[in-house]
């Protein structure tokens, strides 16, 4: 009886995971002189006169992101956790993250969960913290962009419907140095991002905008079956899983590892060519038991497989 249970758990969520959790993210970005030197003639730090502050983040159907937000960031519940998340960066020279910097941290909320992780070129004077439940972005350079992404939010709920972005934000431009750009950006299922505004300039005010996502929520994730053909081995797995697959067409994706009840547990960026492709997962680091591995491309088409780990 607890194996035929088992076996229905498992066929039913090998029907149910091709209509897998529709997901958003956004990501809010920076740019400002450069505050030379970090302190100022009396050792206080002064990376704030070239800064942006952004209050809050919400999302909401269309004309209801500031009165019923089904997501919202530097609110409770996810308000920001007072922090330095990134600092210290004087010889980073990772073009994309802060792996360089003293400070590099995701940055967290009050309950200490990540809410989510800086990106840009992060270099000289810059940082990015979170105090009184505001987020700040200051000293980045003119041209360098600093920005928050957030975590994958679900959007399931609001498949096939518009919805909106309403954001709090202002900037700082005090002794000479200047606010130069803030950015809004999304994408749907780990796709491509997508500008959805763009401020240059000094914005010396407090400006409290709504923005239109110019794409409908998608209905339903596609599957990738009728592009790509590919198995997995060895199943069980021990140590590693091997992948071979014939692709269509060349794609960038992702694949990843999840457990039975789809929590993700481990993620990597891939290339697939047109043709025959050979891939290597190390699963090591799993407990012996049931997952499924998915891949997926930036159109969030997704093709699965189930496989047990020893």
């Amino acid at each position: 009886m607890k194996v035929n249970c088992l076996y229905f758990i498992i066929a039913f969520f090998s029907v149910s995971f091709s209509a897998y959790t529709q997901s958003m993210q956004l990501k809010f970005c920076g740019k400002t002189s450069s505050v030379v030197p970090a302190k100022d003639n009396n050792g206080v730090d002064q990376r704030h006169k070239g800064g942006i502050r952004m209050d809050l983040l919400r999302i909401g159907k269309l004309s209801q992101s500031r009165t019923a937000p089904f997501y919202s960031l530097g609110i409770d519940p996810l308000s920001f956790a007072n922090g330095t998340w990134v600092d210290g960066c004087t010889n980073n020279t990772n073009q994309t993250y802060c792996s360089g910097c003293t400070t590099c941290k995701s940055v967290m909320s009050t309950s200490n969960n990540v809410i989510g992780v800086v990106e840009g070129l992060m270099e000289a004077n810059v940082r990015l913290r979170t105090n009184n439940n505001d987020l700040y972005i200051e000293s980045t350079g003119s041209q360098d962009l600093v920005c928050l992404v957030t975590n994958s939010i679900d959007v399931s709920s609001y498949a096939g419907k518009l919805i909106e972005v309403n954001s709090i934000y202002e900037g700082t431009a005090l002794d000479g140095f200047t606010t130069v750009n803030v950015n809004f950006n999304y994408r749907y299922n780990n796709g491509n991002w997508t500008n959805i505004l763009n401020q240059n300039s000094n914005f010396l005010r407090l400006i409290d905008t709504a923005i239109l996502i110019p794409v409908k929520v998608p209905s339903a994730v596609a599957n990738l079956d009728g592009i790509v053909d590919f198995e997995i081995s060895p199943n069980p797995a021990t140590d590693h899983l091997n992948l071979e697959l014939n692709s269509q067409k060349a794609f960038n994706g992702t694949m990843s590892i999840r457990d039975i009840i789809g929590k993700q547990i481990s993620e990597q960026d891939v290339f697939i060519q047109q043709g025959q492709n050979k891939l290597n997962l190390n699963t090591q680091q799993l407990d012996g038991g049931l997952y499924l591995f998915q891949l997926s491309d930036r159109d969030g088409r997704i093709s699965t497989r189930k496989f047990a780990k020893n």
